[in-house]
């Protein structure tokens, strides 16, 4: 099973495109800093050394192998530890985070680490894990509330865990000062997209579904199940499933969340099934892998139609982006070196049109805020002109083309895969920069 979810695993590194998301991010690894709207550097940092598919190489196998390590020691047995891995290689969530490089990527691995050394008292490397968890993302800080409820259940706090905890929260200061900075940009958002919304009963259960489809319709069940009656003296672990549970659990029911954000919790969930009995172990292994394989499969022989179909239209038919490396070819009367940039209506358009085209890149009008917010806008001199790019969108907005003298048609370049359009994208040459 280890076999085939690496080669899952491979297949679609290299056949699908680049993932929005981890363009935004490869867009940061441009600019190293030490901290981002919405997430603290760690995965800009990773990008920047090891390249996009690098980083997810590396950092989903290493959480394979810190989930074998981690079970070998619960359960002193190595066949334990190969179930475990062999669980969470094919929990989809974790699928996901090995294929296309988002903070998640950094996270799962280090969060495992953290939790190894958690469990074997190893204090200072449980501090480095953990410092360095919270420069992955934000929730890191849920493994030190799972911690922290062991400690009460037991009434025993270690004298190192007061060095881990200091050790942690010293990587956490330069992203807090970047915050700072920048009017808590990152740590505001954080707050507000995860808890502040209209949510209720609806957005609870989109939360749940997306648990069965993204945890595993077995490993889901078994999560609640282990962290609720699982082993006494697996109690860290349990806790370390259950914190980030409930803790996004009750935020769905304030607001509409993302279903990723609580894939950690499937990590120790794995080394718990790991021990349960046999049928259970292959219900989720097999449930899981199932997942993973109807997806894969859907992805490069898609059989089935959706009125949208979101799957293909995110990891297919981005390279038609490259044409914009050239735009004098959409526009027979432009002159190379006339444009200078590329506006998009929202930061993840913008980012794939960076990634795909090389051209410095920024938003406009009515969007959400972004690191592109953050940044300068892309320095146009006067008399040069600018594009403006949207997929089934408006025309340019007016404070963007107020700035400039006028603007042609637009051309178009549709996104494809086997046959099927994705992407229709509208191309505006907004021309001369006004003085």
């Amino acid at each position: 099973m280890l076999g085939v979810a690496l080669a899952v695993r491979v297949v679609l590194a290299l056949g699908t495109d680049v993932y929005f998301d981890t363009a935004y991010y490869w867009q940061w690894a441009q600019r190293l800093d030490w901290g981002y709207y919405d997430h603290p550097p760690l995965i800009a940092w990773l990008i920047a050394a090891l390249g996009i598919h690098g980083t997810a190489f590396l950092c989903g196998t290493g959480t394979v192998v810190a989930v074998w390590g981690l079970a070998r020691d619960v359960y002193q047995s190595r066949e334990a530890a190969w179930r475990a891995a062999a669980l969470w290689s094919v929990v989809p969530g974790g699928m996901v985070a090995g294929v296309w490089a988002t903070p998640d990527t950094a996270l799962l691995l280090l969060w495992t680490l953290a939790l190894w050394a958690l469990w074997r008292e190893r204090w200072l490397w449980a501090g480095l894990a953990s410092g360095l968890a919270v420069l992955a993302k934000f929730p890191a800080v849920l493994l030190g509330v799972a911690f922290l409820v062991t400690a009460l259940k037991h009434r025993r706090l270690p004298r190192g865990a007061w060095g881990t905890g200091a050790l942690a929260a010293l990587f956490l200061v330069p992203v807090l000062l970047w915050n700072a900075r920048h009017d808590w940009v990152g740590i505001a958002f954080q707050l507000r997209h995860g808890l502040e919304g209209q949510g209720g009963w609806k957005t609870l259960g989109e939360f749940l579904g997306g648990q069965f489809a993204f945890g595993g319709p077995v490993i889901f069940p078994l999560a609640l199940v282990y962290a609720l009656r699982g082993p006494r003296e697996q109690f860290l672990l349990r806790m370390a499933a259950l914190v980030p549970l409930l803790f996004f659990g009750y935020a769905a029911s304030r607001a509409r969340g993302e279903v990723n954000w609580t894939t950690m919790a499937y990590l120790s969930v794995c080394v718990g099934v790991a021990g349960m009995r046999r049928p259970w172990q292959l219900a989720a292994a097999f449930s899981g892998l199932a997942v993973v394989l109807a997806v894969t499969l859907h992805l490069f022989f898609p059989m089935l139609r959706f009125k949208r179909d979101t799957a293909l239209w995110r990891t297919h038919g981005w390279e038609v982006l490259r044409a914009l490396s050239a735009p004098e070819k959409l526009f027979p009367e432009m002159k190379p070196g006339d444009v200078v940039a590329v506006y998009a209506g929202n930061y993840q358009l913008a980012s794939m049109i960076a990634h795909y085209s090389g051209i410095p890149v920024g938003t406009a009008g009515l969007v959400r805020f972004s690191q592109y917010d953050v940044w300068p806008e892309p320095l146009v001199p006067p008399g040069k002109d600018v594009l403006w790019v949207e997929e089934d969108g408006p025309l340019p907005p007016p404070a963007l083309t107020s700035h400039y003298e006028s603007m042609e048609d637009p051309a178009e370049l549709v996104g494809t895969f086997q046959g099927r359009r994705l992407h229709f994208f509208r191309v505006w040459w907004v021309r001369g920069k006004k003085p």
